[in-house]
């Protein structure tokens, strides 16, 4: 889609006009630093830089393998062990930053995964393999937003594995001991700004999806406030289409939107290329055509909100990204 919708006097704005934030090459900062007209605007409305599987750089090689994964990993694993898993981390490892680099990087949505794990009753971020506990990952992201003050960070906790409703109860109390009163509430998604939020102090909106656990919890935002664009294909074109078309046919007006920009690698991909990695072999084609499918785009209730990638470093994502923000 050429035009996203309402442009707020920027008909020119786009990946060829940079923001203020893109030009100075700062962005652990860059919320506080938007005009005031797009402090006024919901976060539905403007464009945020995001990670996918944002917790993958914890992975551990060694772990066994996590729920979730497909029988042919566990298969693989059972026979050839260490060697295995190996592979797996290589294929699995979505982002070479940790938390508080992602977040100095400029990267407001956290993509999340949680297990539960045998002989352990600690909660754990999984793909593949097991990463870092869930504790120490929200203590890392809290202690950044301690920080900076001005600074929203929208994490989505958005697939489960092995928990039970005590497991749900115990990562919700996990989530108000750790970010306290920076949480904000759920609430009318259009008075979702970011002068709300600083009135209020507030500095992290929880996604949850697991509708039973939010049913009674205002802290968490239920499923149905975001939508998230999942092209799962091995080939660029095809991203690139699927994401247009979601975006052609018009996003809701009454949640979040996620564009998901990668590439995602079947079995036969893997086998073929198994000494190498996700990083290597998918990552740089699908940030390529993620930012020609960012070209001429434009914010707004229609346009581009959430964008999330791997390994964000590359190719000046985030500034990108940002840059559809218009800077005046």
């Amino acid at each position: 889609m050429a035009d996203g919708g309402d442009r707020h006097d920027a008909d020119d704005v786009g990946l060829k006009e940079e923001s203020i934030q893109a030009k100075t090459g700062d962005f652990s900062n860059w919320m506080s630093k938007l005009p005031p007209r797009l402090c006024c605007e919901p976060l539905k409305n403007i464009a945020i830089p995001g990670s996918h599987d944002s917790f993958s750089f914890y992975l551990d090689d060694t772990s066994e393998v996590a729920a979730g994964s497909p029988d042919t990993v566990r298969n693989l694993v059972s026979v050839f062990g260490a060697t295995a898993k190996k592979i797996v981390h290589n294929w699995s490892v979505t982002q070479s930053l940790t938390f508080k680099e992602q977040l100095d990087h400029g990267i407001r949505y956290l993509d999340l995964r949680v297990s539960t794990r045998a002989h352990t009753s600690d909660l754990f971020f999984v793909h593949g393999l097991f990463g870092n506990t869930v504790e120490s990952g929200l203590r890392e992201i809290n202690e950044w937003l301690d920080a900076h003050p001005k600074e929203v960070v929208l994490i989505d906790f958005n697939h489960f594995y092995d928990m039970s409703a005590e497991d749900h109860q115990i990562l919700v109390l996990q989530i108000q001991q750790i970010f306290g009163d920076k949480v904000c509430p759920l609430m009318d998604i259009d008075k979702s700004a970011l002068n709300v939020l600083w009135d209020n102090k507030w500095q992290v909106i929880v996604f949850y999806c697991h509708d039973d656990t939010t049913i009674d919890k205002t802290q968490l935002w239920p499923s149905n406030c975001i939508q998230s664009i999942w092209p799962n294909t091995t080939e660029a074109p095809k991203m690139v289409n699927r994401l247009e078309a979601y975006l052609t046919r018009g996003r809701p007006n009454d949640k979040f939107y996620v564009s998901q920009g990668v590439l995602t690698p079947t079995g036969t991909t893997i086998l073929q290329r198994i000494s190498s990695n996700l990083k290597d072999v998918c990552a740089p084609v699908a940030m390529k055509n993620l930012l020609f499918f960012l070209k001429n785009k434009s914010i707004g209730p229609k346009g581009i909100n959430i964008v999330i990638a791997d390994f964000v470093e590359l190719d000046d994502f985030v500034s990108k990204v940002l840059a559809l923000n218009p800077s005046e």
